[in-house]
């Protein structure tokens, strides 16, 4: 077992090839599928079943990943049928090919209730040109006009990374029980990445599929979406983070979606928190003067930023923003110029 610089410890000496699969636990295995990213891969779980299989998340909708899960398909499923598909959450990396999957199997797709709905609504939104809220949102925090064209011109690329999905789901609450094969599963509702996203959590196993709440090197996306402008996300990841701390083990083993398999998790949960703690008080004595959120960028993000990581980082940075003005440390006034600026109260 090989431990990190960050104290957590790594179970796994290898990963999956592309197309292969590593057992994990019983019955439970891990496959790793490439991303056309910069994160450049995901981690996706397959559990077995006496008569068929459940898969936890399934990539981006690319060519290559199709033909990857046919090679798994072809070599790995022992003559059993995909019963159903869960997605841990509405980001394409573990969406992208539900509907894909679903159709070709008949399987059943599990989601929570507001990841379902929002999947359908940015899937039918990005068919068409952004909508103008959308675009005010990112000039509002000050984003340059010509990244504002370049990201109206490529709002509608992202509908080739996601299949249609279906019309119809079975919802996953907080707390449900699943039995898959002979294991039990309890579903753990967390925020802050996502709004509803699931954990599987299977306590005689001390296991935990965690999707991208809790990943062993980087801190998941917290952001804020154009259409929930005035959402505090990130108080909402850091509750979440409090809960799994009183709700799991410590020596759980986690599987993450990017990223290896670790132990450590209240470790790595207590280190989210405090960087982000840290990050909201370098932000707020930033702010002793009126800063746009464009501003603010050089305070919360090492990378420059450009028309590849806008997106992200104008909400992620909005994020941070949200949480002081809710905590009444900032103040934001809108200015003749239209641009929010932010500054100490």
């Amino acid at each position: 077992m090989k431990t990190g610089s960050n104290g957590l410890s790594y179970p796994f000496d290898n990963r999956p090839n592309p197309g292969e699969l590593i057992e994990v636990g019983p019955g439970i295995f891990w496959v790793r599928m490439p991303l056309p990213i910069s994160l450049n891969h995901i981690n996706l779980w397959m559990l077995e079943e006496q008569d068929g299989w459940t898969l936890v998340d399934t990539g981006m909708a690319t060519e290559d990943t199709k033909a990857l899960w046919e090679e798994i398909f072809s070599t790995h499923l022992n003559s059993k049928p995909v019963k159903q598909v869960i997605v841990t959450h509405m980001h394409f990396d573990h969406l992208g090919l539900a509907g894909w999957l679903v159709e070709k199997w008949g399987a059943t797709l599990c989601m929570s209730r507001t990841e379902y709905l929002s999947s359908r609504v940015i899937i039918n939104e990005i068919k068409s040109d952004p909508p103008e809220a959308t675009v005010a949102f990112f000039r509002a925090a000050g984003v340059e006009e010509s990244i504002l064209d370049e990201f109206k011109a490529r709002f509608n690329n992202r509908s080739d990374f996601v299949s249609p999905l279906p019309s119809h789901y079975k919802r996953l609450t907080d707390n449900q029980v699943l039995q898959i094969g002979s294991l039990q599963w309890t579903v753990i509702i967390v925020e802050g990445h996502s709004p509803e996203h699931i954990c599987l959590h299977c306590k005689s196993l001390n296991i935990m599929i965690a999707g991208d709440q809790i990943l062993p090197r980087i801190s998941p996306n917290i952001s804020v979406r154009p259409d929930e402008p005035r959402a505090n996300p990130l108080h909402n990841f850091l509750r979440s983070c409090e809960s799994l701390k009183n709700r799991l083990n410590k020596d759980v083993l986690i599987l993450p979606s990017h990223g290896d398999p670790f132990y450590g998790v209240h470790l790595r949960l207590q280190d989210m928190i405090n960087e982000h703690k840290k990050g909201l008080q370098d932000l707020l004595e930033f702010c002793s003067q009126p800063r746009s959120v464009a501003e603010v960028f050089p305070i919360l993000f090492k990378s420059k930023i450009n028309i590849g990581n806008m997106v992200i980082a104008v909400g992620e940075a909005v994020a941070n923003l949200n949480y002081l003005v809710s905590s009444k440390e900032l103040v934001v006034d809108i200015g003749n110029d239209g641009i929010a600026r932010y500054k100490q109260a």
